[in-house]
């Protein structure tokens, strides 16, 4: 999905959310921004953003103003059918909720993301711990690699609260910093987990705290063989292999993750990408659903398939 659409899709449902009416298609062209040229133009893409919004579970409302005189119809979102079920809210829900929070939180939206955290946990008697924090804000990524940068000069050690993967809590860990690397797209660092005795890596979007830096220097010796890269390449053994045929130009995320890019014929590009999970792939799928074709594992493209269907039957 374009940007632009992306963002006549975000106005229209603000406009038909916020209006104590039902609005007529030509207030709508009018007062929404995003509808442009001819009058069929207008007509066809409104027309394709109410079914991508109904796809999306957003649900509008069609009725005419007096319900006396047949006049032009009217849309409206009524807020009650649009607030999110959050006592029915799913990890995977959790996940995207605290995503979108953090990113806003790290793009000038403090405000904006402080108080909708607020009203979410307040207006539905819901813990903070509801929302587990899944990925840290991009400025926390940002110190978290000056802290370790200043760790492994002066050979410190460190200490933080990681969240691993599909994990509500996060732990606290004491790492020997031995080296930092980005692998498909992400930062890590590689180091010796004190508690654990073992050479880890950790993803530094799933630090969720400040690093403590120890004000010992010389705790540790890194060995002259240490590759970071080696450590990096066995987390690949537990990824997934994933070929797909993208819309040229089209899902910029997926292809950051890519291992192998290639033209199929004039609209496609067939990559292959290493994912984290089955589920993880799933969510891509259906993220890019009008510009991916999932073709392998057949296992994957069959779950894509089911989630697909099961949409249709609900809004049928």
């Amino acid at each position: 999905m374009s940007q632009a659409k992306t963002e006549r899709l975000v106005n229209l449902t603000m406009a038909l959310l916020a209006s104590r009416r039902y609005m007529k298609k030509s207030e709508i062209f009018q007062k929404v921004a995003g509808y442009s040229g001819t009058p069929e133009t207008k007509e066809r893409m409104f027309e394709r953003d109410k079914d991508d919004l109904r796809n999306l579970g957003i649900e509008i409302e069609v009725a005419s103003q007096d319900p006396l005189f047949e006049d032009e119809a009217g849309y409206r979102i009524k807020p009650e059918s649009y607030r999110f079920p959050l006592k029915e809210i799913s990890e995977a829900e959790k996940s995207i909720l605290s995503t979108a929070l953090a990113l806003w939180e790290s793009s000038g939206f403090e405000k904006v993301a402080s108080e909708t955290s607020r009203r979410l946990l307040s207006g539905n008697q819901i813990g903070e711990s509801t929302f587990p924090s899944l990925i840290a804000p991009i400025e926390l990524v940002e110190e978290s690699l000056n802290e370790i940068a200043k760790a492994l000069a002066s050979r410190s050690s460190i200490e933080f609260h990681y969240q691993k993967q599909d994990s509500r809590n996060s732990e606290n860990r004491r790492v020997c910093p031995m080296g930092l690397s980005t692998w498909h797209g992400s930062w890590y660092l590689v180091g010796e987990d004190l508690d654990r005795n073992d050479i880890r890596a950790f993803k530094l979007s799933r630090i969720v705290s400040q690093i403590s830096i120890n004000k010992k220097r010389e705790m540790y010796e890194i060995p002259r063989d240490f590759s970071v890269t080696d450590y990096l390449v066995m987390l690949n053994r537990e990824l997934i292999e994933v070929e797909w045929l993208v819309r040229k130009g089209r899902a910029q995320l997926l292809r950051s993750n890519l291992k192998l890019e290639q033209s199929f014929d004039e609209e496609w590009d067939l990559i292959h990408t290493k994912e984290e999970s089955l589920e993880a792939a799933l969510e891509k799928a259906l993220w890019h659903y009008d510009s991916v074709i999932l073709v392998k594992p057949i296992k994957l493209r069959e779950q894509v398939m089911r989630r697909f269907e099961k949409l249709v039957d609900q809004h049928e």
